[in-house]
């Protein structure tokens, strides 16, 4: 589907979103000044709808989002990409399956990759919804990159889990929508707040590989509001 096939009420919502999603950053307190980025998928379509260069998230509006294709190419809007744009974009081209892709700054979380270590699993919150360790990429080498084998690093990376540090420099989480990936982002930085203050206080103990396979079972069955049986109504 061309950009100028997308019917515009679509593409004005899925705009909404991203600015409130951008937004939600800034208020969580997971970004400063202009600092982190916000993309998503356009479906049913070659491109990505993602924030751009050098603007306040607390003060975004839906004019100043732009659109680019999976090659990181400029195709729509009057300002410059995001410097982390080629990250993006190598990551939904690479992962069809997912709708939104969001980097932060977050401090806490930034704590550990500024210090070249994962968060280690420690709370059941981390456990549950994070699934494990937040690892980190160490084939990482500056901000903007697009070193095709250190892109290659962050999608392998994240083929089991879907938050992952960028070695002394920051956050990416995915998801399937822009609100599901600011959800995963603030779990990310709650985790690292844990995981550090318990390291300060003790030696903590990781979640083991069985206790961590009985929160998946129980978070995928038990969890949450389940569609009701036929049979059951």
């Amino acid at each position: 589907m061309r950009l100028e096939d997308i019917e515009p009420r679509t593409l004005d919502d899925l705009k909404r979103r991203v600015v409130e999603v951008a937004r939600g950053l800034f208020e969580n307190k997971l970004v400063v000044s202009t600092f982190g980025v916000v993309s998503t998928r356009i479906p049913d379509t070659e491109y990505v709808l993602i924030t751009p260069s050098g603007f306040s998230k607390a003060r975004l509006d839906k004019d100043n989002l732009i659109v680019v294709d999976l090659d990181a190419n400029l195709v729509d809007g009057k300002f410059r990409p995001s410097v982390e744009t080629p990250m993006h974009t190598h990551i939904h081209k690479r992962r069809q399956d997912l709708g939104a892709v969001i980097h932060t700054h977050s401090p806490m979380a930034c704590a550990f990759a500024a210090a070249d270590m994962p968060i280690p699993c420690v709370s059941a919150e981390q456990a549950f919804y994070l699934g494990g360790r937040v690892p980190l990429v160490r084939n990482y080498s500056l901000p903007g990159t697009t070193k095709p084998t250190e892109l290659e690093s962050i999608v392998r990376a994240l083929q089991n889990t879907n938050a992952i540090l960028l070695r002394k420099h920051g956050v990416v989480v995915v998801g399937k929508t822009p609100e599901e990936t600011l959800d995963t982002a603030i779990v990310v930085e709650d985790a690292a707040t844990i995981a550090l203050h318990s390291i300060q206080l003790s030696r903590p103990r990781e979640f083991t590989r069985r206790e961590l396979k009985f929160l998946k079972n129980f978070k995928e069955t038990r969890y949450g509001q389940k569609a009701a049986r036929a049979d059951s109504q």
